[in-house]
């Protein structure tokens, strides 16, 4: 008896909402040891089981000879910017509500799409930079940025997406041929060291048994949340899961709700709306442009 489905995009939208439910788990868990737990103790506690269960899986898969190769500069350029990204998001979501930081990250997409014709060149009609504008006031809803009530995580918030989109297209210089478990492993190094730069700064308290054994849960969460991504991105198209992606949203009101009594306001869900709309529409309009990029391809020439 197959406990996925046989279709191949069914089956690679389950993954998806699998990989989402993992994140926000993650993040639910984080949340919690944080208010007891200095920031960077935390992320250097939950890194060091990390590191441990990826460097596992690399030795399952025989990649630790490939371990030199992370060396490369787009590799160390992507960790480092994970490193700002991850300190910022923790910090920010010990201060804000799960569901709205969450909804805030589903912008990355659109962020990438805005840096790559801006830095690459890359052609963005006036419909693809209408859904990016669209997505920044969906973010701008649930930000809510004023001079009266300013507050530095709201700034702190788009210096994430700005940081996670410029990670993800250096994830694109990076060459195919490095496994994607070996970055993942450098990654999970330098936020690890990053955070225990950061418990330095900070200043380290003895943790307590409880919540090192939520950070090993958190742990065990974000790495499967990451095979699971992987396991996706090999089980069916990623415009095709791309509605399955915002899954997160759902899973992360829930957590807020369940679990710290956050209840979102309305005009937070309808920012959280207009960022999944724009972002569909934006999936939508780069799988067209994709399929009509291979289509001339196959095209015999004249």
């Amino acid at each position: 008896m197959r406990l996925l489905p046989q279709n191949a995009a069914l089956r690679a939208g389950l993954l998806m909402v699998l990989a989402m439910g993992s994140f926000v788990c993650n993040d639910t868990l984080v949340k919690l040891v944080g208010q007891s737990l200095p920031v960077g103790e935390l992320i250097f506690i939950r890194g060091s089981i990390s590191v441990l269960l990826i460097g596992a899986i690399c030795l399952w898969q025989g990649l630790l000879p490939e371990l030199p190769r992370i060396r490369q500069k787009s590799i160390l350029l992507r960790s480092s910017c994970d490193v700002i990204a991850t300190i910022s998001f923790v910090t920010a979501l010990m201060h804000m509500q799960i569901a709205n930081l969450t909804s805030v990250m589903q912008a990355v997409p659109l962020a990438v799409a805005l840096l790559s014709a801006v830095f690459l060149g890359e052609e963005a009609g006036w419909r693809r930079m209408a859904a990016i504008i669209g997505g920044f006031i969906g973010v701008l809803m649930i930000v809510k940025p004023s001079v009266t009530s300013f507050n530095v995580y709201e700034v702190l918030t788009l210096l994430i997406v700005v940081f996670v989109a410029v990670r993800d297209l250096l994830t694109k210089t990076i060459p195919a041929r490095i496994p994607i478990f070996v970055v993942a492993l450098a990654n999970a190094c330098f936020v690890t060291l990053g955070g225990g730069a950061l418990a330095v700064v900070q200043g380290v308290q003895l943790p307590e048994a409880w919540q090192i054994g939520m950070l090993a849960l958190a742990a065990c969460f974000l790495s499967s949340g990451y095979l699971l991504m992987v396991a996706t991105l090999r089980a069916g198209e990623l415009t095709a899961t791309a509605p399955f992606r915002y899954s997160v949203m759902v899973f992360s009101i829930l957590s807020g709700i369940l679990v710290f009594g956050e209840v979102p306001d309305r005009v937070a869900i309808l920012g959280m709306a207009m960022i999944v709309v724009c972002g569909l529409y934006a999936a939508r309009r780069e799988a067209m442009r994709a399929r009509m990029l291979s289509d001339s391809a196959r095209k015999p020439a004249p």
